[in-house]
């Protein structure tokens, strides 16, 4: 049986990882035994850790990474995946508004690709955020490409191993653009990419600044271009 790394970065998520951590172990424990869970704590201020750490105790196949100060989640998804050792990597949110039961789908489908990346479809996310992302969208096609996917920042993505550690050992991006730049390297070594729709909740509290997120994009779009010509 193929051994999945299950990533999750967090960051000042005591509350919510700390109700959802069990169920999280419970579902690998009966769906894929041979698992690693790596919790990548993104320097949070709360006290996430301790929380992670006793729920972890007596699980030996999951592991808390934390480091200060805060880097970003692609930072904290890149720290998680280099310290994977399983035969497919998946990174999901803490907040799991992708829900577990998405798990076998991806992983089927990855049986006939390199990489595949969820996708939420129509979004239930409040007006405003759907025209941001729409801006979004227009900008990142025309600095980067990657027109034929309809959703490049879902946070529910999945690799074969060998692949997700040669990508994200190149990456250099460090924030919300990190997916755009795992894409882009993809793209640009012809590896095998699948979009997959999967159920998805705009979760309450999220951590994602989103009008921040779209103003800081230009830095790294730009980057990208210029670091991977």
């Amino acid at each position: 049986m193929f051994k999945l790394s299950v990533i999750i970065p967090a960051y000042n998520e005591e509350i919510r990882l700390g109700t959802k951590l069990k169920s999280v172990v419970v579902y690998l424990h009966k769906n894929y035994p041979n698992f690693e869970l790596i919790i990548v704590d993104d320097g949070s201020t709360d006290n996430m850790a301790d929380v992670v750490r006793k729920a972890l105790i007596k699980e030996p196949r999951a592991k808390l990474i934390t480091y200060v100060p805060n880097r970003g989640k692609g930072y904290a998804v890149r720290t998680g995946v280099l310290a994977s050792s399983g035969d497919k990597v998946l990174f999901m949110d803490a907040d799991l508004s992708t829900p577990l039961v998405e798990i076998p789908k991806i992983l089927k489908k990855l049986e006939g690709a390199d990489i595949v990346i969820g996708s939420r479809g129509k979004s239930d996310a409040p007006f405003g955020r759907q025209v941001a992302s729409f801006i979004f969208d227009q900008i990142k096609y025309t600095m980067v490409g990657l027109r034929r996917f309809r959703d490049t920042q879902c946070g529910f993505k999945a690799f074969r191993g060998e692949i997700a550690r040669k990508l994200f050992v190149k990456s250099q991006v460090d924030r919300f653009m990190f997916d755009v730049e795992i894409l882009y390297l993809a793209e640009k070594l012809k590896f095998k990419i699948i979009e997959l729709h999967v159920d998805w909740s705009d979760v309450p509290d999220s951590r994602v600044r989103f009008w921040e997120g779209v103003i800081n994009m230009f830095r790294d779009l730009w980057r990208i271009r210029q670091l991977h010509k």
